[in-house]
């Protein structure tokens, strides 16, 4: 009787256990906690900030391309958005208005009312189905067109400039995501589907979100530098350490990954936006693989700020991370990693943390590397020139830039208003 007690409460111990160590992983990293060398003290509070802005102010960026691409962006997660409200979004140094009316269409505005530029973000709500009233004197306006529909107090007609700018959105695979272009040009592809996460049967497994400062065609750019996977991310990461704590001259670990891969444009003029690279990986002691560690990753790059890392574990299952790079300034960066698969709980928490260990070893070289416009190359370096000259085709001769002086050039504005 003690004995059955027991293995019950056991049980129920472990059941609880595997409950809370399998929940998706939301792990979220601001600008400030990771990036920095401050000095042994690592100092606190306000005066971290400082040095921080100090840091910002002394670095070199060297000789930037332009800081907005063309192209398709992430600007939220399906879920962060519900029917009836107004979120705050900001990308290509605009603070912009994200809608989800009462049927469950988004909408993408400009903030600022035309009439006394009050900002819909506070304040502001949905109503009608898809019209945002300003919280200031209530004017309407439509969600879809930007066009003024109402004015609670003016029974003469409304002014044909109420209007506020409305922006090109399309929800797929739970994200929802903003077109681009400098000059005007409507969007000239579509975001694929994954059907397994539209229907639901790849469950979500967990996040992880990073606040950095780089420009952002450094983040796609470390697919093709096949030379740094053997060693910036040759070692495993230990318990406690950060990037750099770990001892990066030890070249021959015991316990280390193995990488091996490639990097490669799409052939076909309809397809000339996507580039692949695979990757093959396993962890090793010594010269022994370590059993069920293998993986298989082909990452299909869709544009200058979309990633589909569809990932085989074999025993552990497959699936797809959604990696999203949003230039929300011309150096600050949210970087997203949303995980989808029929992966063992336990496996994804792991994965996805372990993957975030991996990338955070790069955020310490993005945060304070600058810009090699011309960079001084090895053979084994891999195709780093090949992915710049295809990244390339997202800029423009109008595409914003950084100057000197931190101002940019050029107006950024939706397509729907040219």
């Amino acid at each position: 009787m003690i004995l059955s007690i027991g293995l019950a409460i056991l049980a129920v111990i472990l059941t609880i256990l595997y409950l809370y160590f399998s929940r998706p992983i939301n792990y979220v990293v601001r600008m400030g906690e990771l990036g920095f060398n401050l000095g042994p003290s690592d100092s606190k509070g306000t005066y971290r900030e400082r040095q921080i802005e100090r840091l910002k102010r002394l670095r070199k960026v060297g000789e930037l391309p332009p800081v907005y691409p063309n192209g398709w962006f992430c600007i939220a997660e399906s879920g962060e958005v519900k029917a009836k409200e107004i979120k705050a979004v900001i990308v290509f140094g605009e603070q912009l208005s994200l809608i989800r009316a009462e049927d469950g269409q988004v909408y993408l505005m400009e903030s600022y009312c035309p009439h006394l530029g009050a900002n819909l973000n506070v304040g502001g709500k949905v109503i009608d189905n898809n019209c945002v009233q300003c919280p200031f004197h209530g004017w309407v306006f439509s969600a879809d067109s930007g066009k003024c529909v109402r004015i609670p107090y003016e029974k003469g007609s409304i002014p044909e400039q109420a209007k506020i700018s409305t922006w090109p959105v399309v929800e797929k695979n739970r994200h929802i995501y903003v077109w681009y272009h400098c000059d005007g040009e409507m969007p000239h592809w579509e975001i694929p589907d994954i059907d397994e996460v539209e229907n639901g049967s790849w469950p979500y497994r967990g996040r992880t979100e990073h606040e950095l400062l780089c420009h952002c065609q450094e983040i796609p750019e470390n697919g093709a530098d096949l030379a740094h996977l053997n060693y910036l991310h040759l070692q495993i990461p230990q318990a406690g350490n950060n990037v750099m704590e770990l001892k990066l001259n030890k070249t021959d670990p015991i316990l280390h990954h193995f990488w091996d891969g490639g990097w490669e444009v799409k052939n076909g003029e309809d397809e000339k936006h996507i580039s692949i690279m695979t990757l093959q990986q396993v962890m090793k002691i010594g010269d022994k693989e370590i059993p069920l560690t293998a993986s298989l990753l082909k990452a299909h790059q869709i544009g200058p700020g979309i990633v589909y890392m569809h990932f085989d574990f074999g025993f552990w299952g497959r699936g797809i991370v959604f990696h999203h790079v949003t230039p929300e300034e011309p150096l600050f960066q949210r970087a997203r990693f949303v995980l989808y698969g029929n992966i063992n709980p336990l496996f994804a928490r792991f994965f996805i943390k372990s993957e975030a260990l991996q990338f955070e070893r790069d955020v310490y070289i993005w945060s304070n590397k600058r810009y090699v416009k011309s960079p001084l190359l090895c053979r084994s370096d891999g195709p780093v020139q090949k992915h710049r000259r295809w990244y390339a085709q997202f800029y423009s001769q109008k595409s914003p830039r950084l100057l000197p002086d931190g101002t940019v050039t050029g107006q950024v504005k939706s397509v729907l208003d040219w």
